[in-house]
C-alpha cells in the first residue's frame, strides 16, 4: 500500500494540478504542501495540530474523505513512534527490516471523531432566553420591595411594645433587613450589549490554527488563520466557533476579550448571542 504522502500526490497529479493552483484554492504555502506529500510531517511549524488541519483541507480539496486521509495520517505516525530500531540477523532476509507494522483499513475510525455540525440557534430561543432574563429581574425588584414593606411593620411593633414583655430590643432583629438591603448591589450586565443588536466577534491567532466560523447558521470562514491574524464576524442571532488548538486563538465579543478558546491542542466549540454566550448542549 502507498503511503499518505504518495496517495495524496498521485491524486493531485490524477487531477492535473499544481501545487500552485492547491495553494490559491486553499491558502497553504506550496512548501507545505510539498512536505505532506513526502510524509515529512515532522518540518510543518505548527506541529500535529497543524499537520492534522493541513490534511484535512488537502483532503477536502482533492476530493478524499478527511476521516480516511486522517486515519491513515495516524497509522503512520504510530506505526513511526512505535517500532524500535532492531539489527537485522545474517540469515533473515534484508527485505525484514523494512516490512512496515499491519496497517489497518483505511476505514478504521479517527481517534479524534468530527465534530458535529453545530447545532442552529433559532430566534424562538433567543426570544425565551430574553424573556427569562427579564422575569428573572423582576422578581429581584419584587423581593427587595417586599423586604421594605416589612422592615416598616416590624419596626413599628418594636417602637411600641411595652418594657414587661421582657424581649430585648436587639433580639427582633429589625435591623438585620436594612442592613441586607443597605449592602444590596446593583444588577448590572455582566455582557457588553451591542447597541446596534446582535453580536460582533473578533478573532487574533497567536499561532497557525484551523477554525470554522458560523453565522446565524451559515458558515462564514474556515480555513488556517496565520500566527496573529485578526478576523471579525458579526450575526443577528449567533457566531459560532469550532477549533482544533483553543490555546491558539483569542475571542473578543462586543469588543470585550474573552480570553483564549480553550486548552492547547484540545477541540472546541463555543458560541455567542446577543445576550452572551449560548451553551452547546
Amino acid at each position: 500500500m502507498e503511503t499518505l504522502g504518495v496517495w495524496l500526490r498521485q491524486t493531485r497529479e490524477a487531477q492535473e494540478r499544481t501545487l500552485e493552483e492547491v495553494e490559491e484554492a486553499i491558502r497553504i504555502r506550496p512548501r507545505f504542501l510539498a512536505a505532506l506529500e513526502a510524509g515529512n510531517f515532522a518540518s510543518l511549524p505548527g506541529g500535529e495540530v497543524q499537520a492534522r488541519g493541513f490534511l484535512r483541507l488537502y483532503a477536502r480539496h482533492l476530493g478524499l474523505s478527511p476521516d480516511q486521509v486522517l486515519a491513515r495520517y495516524d497509522v503512520e505516525i504510530r506505526g513511526a513512534l512505535s517500532s524500535p530500531p532492531t539489527e537485522t540477523a545474517p540469515s533473515s532476509p534484508a527485505r525484514s527490516t523494512t516490512t512496515p507494522p499491519p496497517v489497518s483499513s483505511p476505514r478504521s475510525p479517527s481517534p479524534f471523531p468530527p465534530q458535529p455540525p453545530p447545532r442552529r440557534i433559532t430566534l424562538t430561543t433567543v426570544v425565551l432566553s430574553s424573556f427569562a432574563v427579564l422575569v428573572l429581574a423582576a422578581a429581584i425588584v419584587a423581593a427587595i420591595y417586599f423586604i421594605r414593606n416589612g422592615n416598616g411593620g416590624e419596626t413599628t411593633v418594636a417602637t411600641s411594645a411595652p418594657a414587661a414583655v421582657g424581649v430585648a430590643p436587639t433580639t427582633l432583629g429589625v435591623t438585620a433587613p436594612l442592613t441586607a438591603e443597605a449592602d444590596l448591589p446593583p444588577v448590572a450586565p455582566t455582557f457588553p450589549v451591542n447597541p446596534q443588536g446582535g453580536v460582533t466577534l473578533a478573532l487574533e491567532s497567536t499561532e497557525h490554527v484551523w477554525v470554522r466560523v458560523t453565522t446565524d447558521g451559515v458558515k462564514a470562514f474556515e480555513g488556517m488563520l496565520a500566527p496573529w491574524q485578526a478576523a471579525s464576524w458579526s450575526g443577528q442571532e449567533a457566531v459560532v466557533v469550532e477549533t482544533g488548538n483553543g490555546a491558539g486563538v483569542l475571542v473578543a465579543v462586543n469588543n470585550q476579550p474573552q480570553g483564549t478558546m480553550c486548552g492547547r491542542a484540545e477541540v472546541c466549540t463555543r458560541a455567542w448571542g446577543p445576550n452572551g454566550e449560548i451553551i452547546i448542549q
